[in-house]
């Protein structure tokens, strides 16, 4: 290697520009050279050193901008998931609620149905009741047949007696 830095440095004095040199291995002024030259020539700068980011160095930071960056998108269907389920769980209450005023309904119409049918029970009558009822009617069906026929035999016999009286013949019925 040193014979290569060498070698270009010989071929850059050979072309007689000293300015363009980058380094110089020697400490002491050449013969002829002034100090002042030297001062006045810029310092030649070194090259930069590139600070080399380490794989291991890489790899941790690749590794936390993965996992920042899976959070966040976890985070986020996390979020959205979330969303989802109180929709869910709003629209079911919403139907729980609208079910349950259905049957509050419900309720109150049994409830007048059946104090309708309470009143009906005690407004009407059993069927002993009806029974009792119906033979009683028969009963007085028949008295009133009765008395019917015996006013209508009275009738006749009066008659019987008028035509007798007139001297009319008498009419057999």
């Amino acid at each position: 290697m040193y014979s290569r830095i060498a070698s270009r440095m010989g071929k850059q004095l050979a072309a007689g520009s000293t300015s363009t040199l980058a380094r110089r291995f020697e400490s002491t002024v050449k013969v002829g050279e002034k100090v002042s030259a030297l001062a006045s020539r810029p310092a030649a700068e070194s090259p930069k050193k590139k600070r080399a980011i380490g794989g291991f160095r890489g790899g941790v930071v690749g590794f936390l901008l993965g996992v920042t960056t899976a959070g966040a998108f976890g985070f986020v269907y996390l979020i959205e998931e979330y969303q989802k389920a109180t929709g869910l769980v709003l629209s079911s209450v919403d139907e729980l609620e609208k079910s349950s005023l259905k049957v509050k309904e419900y309720v109150k119409k049994i409830e007048s149905v059946e104090a309708q049918l309470k009143k009906v029970r005690e407004n009407g009558a059993t069927t002993q009741q009806l029974a009792q009822l119906k033979a009683d009617w028969r009963k007085q069906n028949d008295v009133l047949t009765r008395d019917h026929l015996e006013l209508k035999a009275h009738v006749w016999e009066i008659e019987q007696d008028v035509d007798s009286a007139l001297g009319r013949p008498a009419s057999k019925k």
